[in-house]
């Protein structure tokens, strides 16, 4: 027992400072300690249904929470150009923590699942007002007990991300929507930007070659920006320790109203894809 604890210092002590030196420099030991929480609550949900795939502790440390954290990293960025200084969020460059006027910023994760990005966004970002949605039940279940043993105030929404869309209390009043889980980009497009206000942020987490063949394949789904008021703004590409493949970030930005027909009905965005 206590070799297995030393293991877990160490490989959280070394995640720590990966954290520090490549993504926030001013991440604390506190929130290595949300991590933790965080970290043991996955894998007891783990062995009863399938949350996430990981190998090793490494993989889902990294893999999975440092990657999420570059959103969080980009978000920082972006308040800050915005001059969000005036609303009391310091860049963490300079402060962990944010002022509860922050709590105006509001943040979606659609698809969350397992909770990333938004769990790992919400540590390092505690004051942003964080909403999470998943279809699936069971996932929404887990998402409230990791809630609740964080002591956040995250709300969970067991919903089809099409419905929100249309909802009076998320359509273009949401600041930064975020999403790992994407195959097909045109649907979460059609789907995340009526959310957005303008001069909102989507964030989209892929790898370097499926941004690679979205260059490529751009005209498609410039028709669909268009269409919903969006342009995409920067590709952030970034590495993660001992993984293969390289990842990018995928920044979309809100610059007019999105018609009130989008996001279509649940599965429509799917099979007719704008």
């Amino acid at each position: 027992m206590e070799s297995e604890i030393m293991i877990n210092t160490k490989l959280f002590n070394d995640f720590e400072r990966y954290v520090q030196q490549n993504i926030l420099s001013a991440f604390t030991a506190q929130q290595t300690e949300k991590f933790k929480i965080y970290f043991d609550a996955l894998k007891e949900w783990n062995e009863k249904f399938n949350l996430i795939h990981f190998k090793t502790d490494e993989e889902l440390l990294y893999r999975h929470f440092a990657d999420s954290l570059h959103s969080a990293k980009v978000i920082t960025e972006i308040l800050s150009k915005q001059q969000a200084l005036k609303q009391g969020l310091l860049p963490l460059a300079s402060k962990s923590a944010v002022s509860n006027t922050v709590k105006s910023i509001k943040v979606v994760d659609l698809g969350s699942g397992s909770g990333m990005p938004g769990i790992p966004v919400k540590i390092a970002l505690p004051q942003l007002n964080m909403t999470l949605v998943e279809s699936i039940t069971k996932k929404c279940t887990f998402l409230e007990d990791a809630n609740k043993r964080l002591g956040f105030d995250i709300k969970v929404l067991n919903l089809r991300a099409e419905e929100i869309g249309q909802s009076p209390n998320y359509r273009q009043r949401i600041d930064f929507v975020l999403s790992r889980a994407v195959s097909k980009l045109s649907p979460n497009l059609e789907i995340a930007i009526p959310l957005l206000k303008i001069g909102g942020y989507f964030i989209v987490h892929k790898t370097k070659n499926s941004a690679e063949s979205l260059e490529e394949g751009l005209p498609s789904v410039e028709n669909a920006l268009k269409q919903l008021g969006a342009k995409l703004e920067k590709v952030i590409p970034y590495k993660l320790p001992n993984q293969e493949l390289d990842y990018c970030l995928l920044v979309f930005k809100k610059h007019k109203n999105t018609p009130q027909q989008y996001p279509r009905k649940t599965g429509i965005p799917e099979k007719k894809p704008l």
